[in-house]
């Protein structure tokens, strides 16, 4: 994280152009060797933490300084149409109706000036690099998301090889674009069921849970351990398992020899202790002994998410392996308690709102409290959140525990937040963006699955709001 923050701070300054109504850094590999005004801090200082405004309210003329008129009304139209939960709801039925009534062009056509231009990077390389860029030149770093995911009824079969592989394909060359547009830095997200059955998930958590609920964790951390218990697991599922770890590989390896780390991202719980112990653990211990290049998602809605983080994080420093982490509240609430209400097992998820900020904020004050145990460069975690009571509270443990920049930084979704992404990369505070990805028609399918499972999120914008139309006021009447 600290040569990619080095990078972020050389493209600070650099000379900006005009293109596509945003600040583009006119040619990237010049750009990077221009000199910072000011020499970064290395590490998060009380002084650096006294320079942020935590309200996240005075500095919108700064923040929101690269974006046209145009974009900003998009953004106050789209922001405030998704604080009505009816349209969330049943946001599905209306992108059928839209393109049913307007046909694929138009319709393709409304969507790109409006949800689809507002949380998505773009289609191609070529539109991509140049955002990644200018949000480079203003502090702000990428996580490149090609959103590609198998839902759980879409295959019977275990296999689906041609849809696997050109995941792969997919993944890869969204490293690619990253260390291109970032020079050799940068993350890419990567969704578990896009690299094998959800089926086989589901089956992979089962023969976990089972054989370890009095046992150690060390049980089942490795797929060679359930290859080895042929017991549990029918051939057909053995030979899937091993394609499984294949592919985690393939594509880890070609992250870390361009310069980029791969964020495991989190799904159900009905997934996610498989994937936390073979794309998490399992490929942290083989990836991440020199460096960190693998981090695994937490999602603290869940009551187990302390004790993961926490087992997780003594495994690797036992076993001398890099912790990597990214913390986030979590996207799959509702069907979680639907989950458990139907099938009469306890709920796995914390009560309230209440209850997850609290779990993530003493999640959060456990790893910040660990840290000076590690050696430097041995922890890196990612806090991602869009709750500015939350990002007060990380602040002061920050102030109290000053870790170094390259083992902390934050991050928020494409489209959310720009008042508190830019402001952050302004202080030189690493900070990044999630940033979906691809064409058209697959993109719209999975912003109305988040969009769902992330209302919660998108009704709790109204200052963002208020920002955006101070703005537009401001430059219709200055």
């Amino acid at each position: 994280m600290l040569r990619y923050h080095t990078a972020i701070s050389s493209l600070r300054h650099c000379v900006l152009s005009r293109q596509h109504g945003i600040r583009t850094v006119s040619k990237l590999p010049a750009a990077l060797q221009c000199q910072s005004r000011h020499s970064e801090p290395a590490s998060y200082t009380k002084e650096l933490l006294q320079k942020v405004d935590t309200q996240f309210e005075d500095k919108y003329k700064t923040v929101f300084r690269s974006k046209s008129r145009q974009q900003l009304v998009r953004a106050a139209t789209v922001l405030w149409l998704c604080s009505f939960e009816v349209l969330v709801r049943h946001n599905q039925q209306l992108l059928k109706t839209s393109r049913k009534l307007l046909g694929r062009r138009l319709h393709e056509k409304l969507l790109q000036t409006t949800v689809y231009g507002q949380f998505v990077i773009g289609q191609k390389k070529e539109t991509v690099k140049p955002i990644i860029a200018d949000y480079l030149a203003s502090g702000v770093g990428p996580i490149l998301y090609y959103a590609l995911e198998e839902d759980k009824s879409s295959h019977s079969k275990l296999g689906n090889d041609p849809f696997y592989a050109s995941s792969v394909k997919s993944f890869k060359e969204a490293i690619d674009i990253t260390s291109d547009a970032a020079n050799k830095t940068g993350y890419i997200a990567v969704k578990p069921t896009a690299l094998c059955s959800p089926n086989l998930w589901i089956r992979l958590t089962q023969v976990i849970l089972s054989n370890t609920k009095n046992a150690d964790f060390d049980s089942y951390h490795k797929s060679s351990d359930l290859i080895a218990d042929s017991k549990s697991l029918a051939a057909e599922e053995l030979e899937e398992l091993e394609k499984l770890v294949k592919r985690g590989e393939e594509i880890i390896e070609y992250a870390a020899s361009a310069g980029v780390k791969v964020m495991i991202d989190a799904e159900q719980t009905y997934f996610q202790p498989a994937i936390q112990r073979i794309l998490g653990v399992e490929m942290m211990s083989r990836f991440n002994r020199e460096s960190v290049n693998v981090l695994v998602t937490y999602q603290t809605y869940l009551k187990s998410a302390f004790e993961n983080v926490d087992r997780d994080m003594e495994y690797c420093k036992r076993e001398g392996i890099k912790f990597g982490a990214r913390i986030v509240r979590g996207a799959y609430l509702d069907q979680e308690r639907q989950l458990a209400q139907s099938n009469k097992y306890e709920d796995p998820t914390n009560p309230t709102f209440e209850a997850t900020t609290r779990m993530y904020e003493k999640t959060a004050a456990h790893i910040l409290n660990r840290i000076s145990e590690w050696k430097d460069g041995d922890i890196e975690v990612m806090f991602g959140t869009h709750n500015e009571g939350t990002l007060r509270q990380l602040f002061t443990l920050l102030s109290e525990s000053n870790p170094p920049l390259s083992s902390v930084c934050f991050g928020q979704l494409y489209g959310m937040c720009d008042h508190i992404t830019f402001h952050l990369g302004e202080l030189g505070i690493p900070v990044y963006k999630s940033m979906p990805y691809g064409p058209v028609d697959i993109m719209t399918s999975y912003l109305g699955r988040r969009a769902i499972e992330n209302r919660g999120v998108l009704d709790k914008v109204k200052k963002e709001r208020q920002l955006l139309n101070k703005e537009i006021r401001r430059r219709v009447w200055r």
